[in-house]
């Protein structure tokens, strides 16, 4: 590149540079997620909410307040604060936050810094509040329906969304409560009171158990007893048939007792034979007379 031509591109440059930074003063881009107050003057003058590109007079006419609008995430403060029944509790809430109205924002806070810390004291306020209106099982409870969180956290969220838009010109879509603590001096009592309410329901279901017991033990007593009364009726049911068929049968043996005799004899030697033995006795021994073809009676 020669002297003439170097000569020539310094002042393009020189004049590039000028324009540009005449343009950036004198153009704004607003990016998505982004808020702004364009004052004239330290007059706002509009309100820049939406991205794209803007025209504006260079600084000190015109300045830009740039804000980034989306959702932040706000942690309050851990203290105490009591219950409807005076007990103490220590409770830390979160919230979600965001410009809604920018110009608003500007004039009330004017920075993120003052906002949250204005934001604690109003969720701080309405916190001690709300809570001051429900007793401590609403807290802390073994019973998981007579927990009130839920509705804790939707009034004071109500409650100061509509002071925070007013207020400081910001939104607040979410709220909730992060953490839950007990003093020391009252943690020991909360858990003898739970071990007490504890002993109490196994008391209760050891009573009822017990009571259930006693009248499944009553009620197989008692069907025992109708078993057995039962069975023994029909034992002597059948006692008294085979007494009368063995009082049948005696009077048929008394009519003829040499049939007695005979039959006695037969089931003798039945039960003698019946094993395969040997037995050697002489022809006259009853019952072996049987085997000789007469009775007795006979000869």
């Amino acid at each position: 590149m020669t002297t003439a031509q170097r000569n020539l591109w310094m002042p393009a440059l020189g004049v590039l540079m000028l324009a540009l930074f005449v343009l950036s003063q004198v153009l704004v881009i607003m990016r998505e997620g982004e808020a702004g107050v364009l004052t004239t003057f330290e007059r706002p003058r509009r309100v820049l909410d939406r991205p794209g590109l803007y025209v504006r007079w260079p600084w000190p006419i015109q300045r830009l307040y740039r804000y980034d609008a989306r959702t932040r995430l706000l942690e309050g403060v851990f203290e105490q604060t009591l219950t409807r029944d005076g007990k103490n509790v220590i409770v830390m809430l979160y919230a979600g936050w965001r410009i809604a109205d920018p110009l608003k924002f500007l004039e009330r806070v004017g920075t993120v810094s003052r906002a949250e810390t204005g934001l604690n004291g109003l969720i701080s306020n309405y916190k001690n509040a709300v809570l001051g209106r429900y007793p401590f099982s609403a807290l802390i409870n073994t019973d998981p329906s007579a927990l009130k969180f839920d509705e804790i956290e939707a009034t004071i969220l109500s409650s100061v969304r509509e002071e925070a838009r007013e207020r400081y010109g910001v939104e607040v879509p979410f709220l909730g409560i992060r953490k839950l603590s007990l003093p020391e001096a009252i943690t020991e009592r909360v858990f003898e009171r739970m071990r007490a309410e504890r002993k109490e329901v196994a008391e209760r279901y050891r009573a009822e158990g017990e009571g259930a017991a006693i009248a499944i033990r009553a009620e197989a007593d008692s069907l025992r007893e109708q078993r057995l009364a039962a069975a023994e009726a029909e034992a002597r049911r059948l006692r008294a048939a085979g007494d009368a068929a063995a009082a049948e049968f005696f009077q048929t043996f008394k009519a003829d007792p040499h049939l007695a005799i005979f039959l006695r004899k037969l089931e003798v030697l039945y039960e003698t034979l019946s094993t395969n033995a040997t037995v050697v006795v002489g022809a006259d021994t009853p019952p072996f007379d049987l085997l000789r073809g007469a009775h007795p009676a006979e000869q």
